[in-house]
């Protein structure tokens, strides 16, 4: 009885079904696209915001105590060792490192020198604009000068060009790029990190590393003090790619070093991705709620109009539950089928966005779509409701005494 109740009722005003599915489909069409999205995006907004810079930089952990210590001691406890590096491989994050720039600060007067390994640097500052090209770190083949970079401002300072030959510690170095950064970087000049150790007299080691690293945006749970944590809470903590999280990896890989978040990195990174997570969800939502109120404007209309066969089906025994179970599965279905368009056309939309915004493919979870359905018949018999609700109320004497 309710299958050919249903199918005959959903054969009669075709084009108000047609309107009541189409507006279900597209509201699960946007909340499937921006869900797939939202639910993806975190590492690909990461990877786009790993542009502007280092987000962690791990420093000796003695190299600011003062007295105390021996001057031999001292000095080698406010550098680290080069060789350490290679060991940032056996971190449990290092799969998240998207660039690793270790270097040693010097200076020749009141010039500020860094020594670098040029790969590594460019990898963790991929923003830069560069006039030039990138320094090598060896001789370059066609030249047997060293090569070296020049922020901007030290370059107008010295009135200096790309292609010029410069003096550093009693050597000469052909600048291969001019560096525009925005920050303290253009007041550097850029040498080949073993040329720095060696004219200086430091051979083997470093004082900083910079580090550009996935990570999630911090929350409550994040800002928690992990010797106040429960074993599972540290767990959970310790396992999650939070900057805090990751910094301590460093400093158990690494003895003898401090590791710390660049706050203005990593806190911008939270707040952008937060908004464009609420951004999402805000047009999710009101893609759901127009299509919920489009269920409710037009099944008010139908029910008004199909009081006199609801008054009938009362009037030969059928009650309250009965015709509210029928017409409630007629709404189900219908907002099953415009689930199902929806969802379907919804997952081709994330890919859209995807390749259009970040140039990726976007890989939309198989529970999403079912999920998207549910909500979408879930949100018809919301819709739907109230004209239900006022429908089976009438009194058929009454609605069948005036003839409608």
């Amino acid at each position: 009885m309710i299958f050919r109740f249903v199918k005959d009722s959903i054969r009669r005003a075709p084009r108000r079904k047609a309107l009541l599915i189409a507006a279900i489909a597209m509201g699960s069409a946007v909340a499937t696209s921006m869900l797939g999205v939202m639910l993806s995006i975190g590492d690909k907004v990461n990877r786009e915001l790993r542009q502007v810079g280092s987000n962690l930089v791990v420093t000796p952990s003695a190299a600011q105590l003062t007295g105390g210590i021996g001057s031999q001691t001292a000095a080698a406890a406010a550098y680290i060792p080069q060789s350490e590096v290679g060991k940032l491989d056996n971190t449990f994050w290092h799969l998240n490192f998207t660039g690793i720039s270790p270097s040693l600060l010097a200076h020749d007067g009141a010039t500020q020198i860094e020594g670098v390994d040029f790969k590594g640097l460019g990898q963790v500052n991929p923003a830069w604009v560069v006039r030039g090209h990138w320094a090598v770190n060896d001789r370059n083949e066609k030249n047997d000068k060293p090569e070296c970079m020049v922020g901007e401002g030290v370059a107008i300072h010295n009135h200096w060009k790309q292609g010029d030959d410069v003096t550093l510690f009693g050597s000469t170095f052909k600048i291969a790029g001019l560096i525009s950064s925005g920050d303290d970087a253009e007041d550097r000049v850029f040498l080949p990190l073993a040329r720095v150790q060696e004219l200086t007299h430091r051979p083997g080691v470093i004082d900083r590393i910079d580090i550009a690293a996935l990570t999630k945006p911090e929350d409550a749970f994040a800002r928690k003090d992990p010797k106040a944590m429960t074993p599972n809470e540290y767990e959970r903590w310790h396992c999650t790619n939070y900057v805090a999280s990751i910094a301590l990896d460093i400093e158990e890989t690494l003895p003898g070093t401090q590791a710390r978040a660049v706050r203005r990195v990593a806190d911008s990174e939270g707040k952008i991705l937060d908004n464009i997570g609420g951004l999402m969800s805000l047009i999710t939502l009101a893609a759901l709620l127009s299509a919920g109120l489009t269920v409710w404007s037009l099944t008010a209309t139908t029910m008004m109009e199909r009081r006199g066969e609801i008054a009938i089906m009362q009037a030969i025994g059928a009650g309250r539950g009965m015709v509210a179970t029928l017409l409630g599965v007629e709404i189900s279905l219908i907002g099953l089928i415009g689930g199902l368009i929806g969802a379907t056309a919804g997952v081709f939309l994330a890919k859209y966005v995807g390749q259009a915004v970040f140039h990726d493919s976007i890989e939309v979870s198989p529970v999403l779509p079912v999920l998207i359905m549910l909500a979408a018949v879930l949100i018809s018999l919301a819709g739907a409701a109230q004209p239900l609700r006022r429908a089976v109320r009438l009194e058929p004497a009454v609605i069948l005494r005036e003839g409608v």
